[in-house]
């Protein structure tokens, strides 16, 4: 396959051209040219901004353009009418943060009211609107492309290279070992994905010109934050001990639910928001999970070898000590 992959230096985008080109896939890159600029040499890059200009792939063709870095309709827009004439199939790489409402079912499928916004052409700021400008991104992909749109909608996404910390904060911290505030409760459901396994997923869809949506997290047997934690410490080898505190005390103590406390969102005990996502289309369409310890292992060897591990989300230890005591006096 010949490929067009938008963005491709950084995360799933990585893993993409990674596994791409490990098939004997010709890819070429379309991005500014800001990151990553060591990665991969021999493949072509087209260096753009895509808010501004694609007029650089106006006129190439390709078998499939990948699209990992729309955030906004009108650039989404932009890609799809400029490789329409030369590009039989268009894979947008969204969000299950696309849906509107998560209660009406025990598994939000692929068919869900989508979240809407009133101002479409906002920047994106502290996620406002994020889930409802990707639905509007994912519908210009669609109104140029119609039925030869691929829709990929990943839940948390996981793994090495991942610098959001938002799942190697578990990792790095329960290696460290001592005693780790968890929130509870321990049988509050989790979904997630590695990257590698989304990248495969997007790709194997690709490589069969498949349209439609799909949903991409997992795993394909629910899991418990507890079961979490605890396949994640045996991974990593932790002597960590794990202690439990109920969600309103991290919710009055004001912990940055996703940032502060990863995997964690106030009321996800009662209404478990981001891990009630129905694979039933994405499973026999070909999506598969690698084992939760592998992804464990993988991650923190890649962040013991980085040269700038990521520092964006994760307590610091000296609040979680303070909460901890505070827990106990509580509790006392």
């Amino acid at each position: 396959m010949d490929l067009l992959i938008a963005g491709g230096t950084q995360f799933v985008g990585r893993h993409i051209v990674e596994i791409a080109l490990s098939r004997g896939h010709k890819v070429t890159m379309l991005n500014r040219g800001q990151s990553g600029t060591g990665l991969f040499p021999g493949i072509e890059r087209i260096h753009a901004d895509r808010m501004v200009d694609v007029s650089a792939v106006k006129g190439r063709r390709w078998d499939s353009c990948i699209d990992v870095s729309g955030y906004f309709h009108r650039p989404v827009r932009m890609l799809a009418e400029a490789v329409k004439p030369m590009v039989p199939h268009f894979c947008f790489i969204s969000t299950v943060s696309v849906y509107a409402d998560w209660r009406p079912a025990p598994a939000v499928a692929e068919d869900f009211e989508l979240a809407k916004t009133d101002t479409p052409d906002h920047e994106l700021r502290d996620n406002k609107d994020y889930g409802a400008l990707k639905a509007l991104a994912e519908e210009a992909a669609r109104s140029v492309y119609g039925d030869q749109t691929l829709i990929v909608r990943p839940g948390l996404v996981v793994g090495p290279r991942d610098h959001t910390n938002r799942f190697t904060y578990w990792v790095t911290r329960l290696a460290e070992g001592g005693e780790v505030l968890a929130p509870g409760p321990a049988d509050r459901p989790v979904q997630f994905i590695d990257a590698r396994d989304l990248a495969d997923f997007t790709l194997g869809m690709a490589e069969k010109k498949a349209t439609g949506t799909y949903n991409a997290t997992g795993p394909a047997k629910r899991l418990t934050m507890g079961e979490m934690l605890d396949t994640i410490g045996k991974a990593v080898g932790s002597t960590a001990k794990l202690t439990w505190v109920d969600a309103q005390f991290l919710v009055d103590a004001e912990v940055k639910p996703y940032t502060e406390m990863p995997v964690w969102l106030p009321g996800s005990e009662k209404r478990p928001l981001f891990a009630t996502i129905s694979l039933d289309r994405s499973i026999p369409a070909g999506l598969r999970h690698r084992p939760l310890t592998d992804t464990a292992r993988d991650t923190l060897a890649w962040w013991k070898g980085e040269n700038d591990p990521p520092v964006a989300a994760a307590m610091t230890r000296e609040k979680e000590r303070d909460l901890l005591a505070k827990w106990k006096a509580r509790k006392a």
